[in-house]
């Protein structure tokens, strides 16, 4: 059976995302929460540090910013099992679990959820080189972290490379809403 891998956004921790992981989890599947290592000032953890303040709607990250998200790829990839993955997650998380393609894991699918690309040439060039998969995507159109526009770039690079790409886009803003937990779990099923 599959594993799930769910990440928090910044300022969240993994006991935080347990609970929505563990709703969404399909029966006789392996679940893995993880936590980011970087401690962010006002609560929780990060997997990379903002530099210059919380400013998450800049689109290009700093050459120290990447370097946080490198040692967190590396701290992840050393820890996800050897089965067939689902790697997912919200915002900071969500953009964490794309990265990991850039590592030779069985991933069949991905979940983002209110996030956006990092190094969107990179990921690009990555899924031309592994196997397709498919994506469950979802984004607020008032997402007041993460645009809508900025969101929208995922889906439409995935499916360029031949994923499939199941799209949820609610009026909310960054969040996950209820409403929509058993259709995670419902896509999860179906893989």
């Amino acid at each position: 059976m599959p594993t799930l891998v769910m990440m928090h956004g910044m300022t969240g921790t993994a006991e935080m995302m347990r609970p929505l992981a563990e709703k969404i989890l399909p029966d006789n599947w392996d679940l893995l929460v993880p936590e980011a290592g970087f401690e962010h000032p006002s609560r929780g953890f990060t997997w990379w540090r903002y530099e210059g303040g919380d400013n998450p709607r800049r689109r290009i990250l700093s050459a120290t910013e990447l370097s946080d998200v490198d040692s967190s790829l590396l701290k992840l990839s050393n820890i996800l099992p050897d089965d067939k993955l689902v790697l997912g997650g919200f915002s900071q998380g969500g953009a964490m679990a794309q990265e990991l393609l850039q590592f030779d894991h069985q991933v069949i699918g991905i979940i983002a959820m209110g996030t956006r690309v990092v190094r969107p040439m990179e990921i690009k060039q990555r899924l031309l080189e592994i196997p397709t998969g498919k994506m469950l995507w979802m984004h607020g159109e008032s997402d007041h972290r993460v645009s809508l526009e900025a969101g929208l770039e995922i889906p439409e690079l995935f499916e360029e490379s031949g994923w499939d790409v199941t799209r949820i886009q609610h009026p909310k803003g960054h969040m996950i809403p209820i409403e929509f937990h058993f259709s995670i779990k419902e896509w999860l099923e179906s893989l």
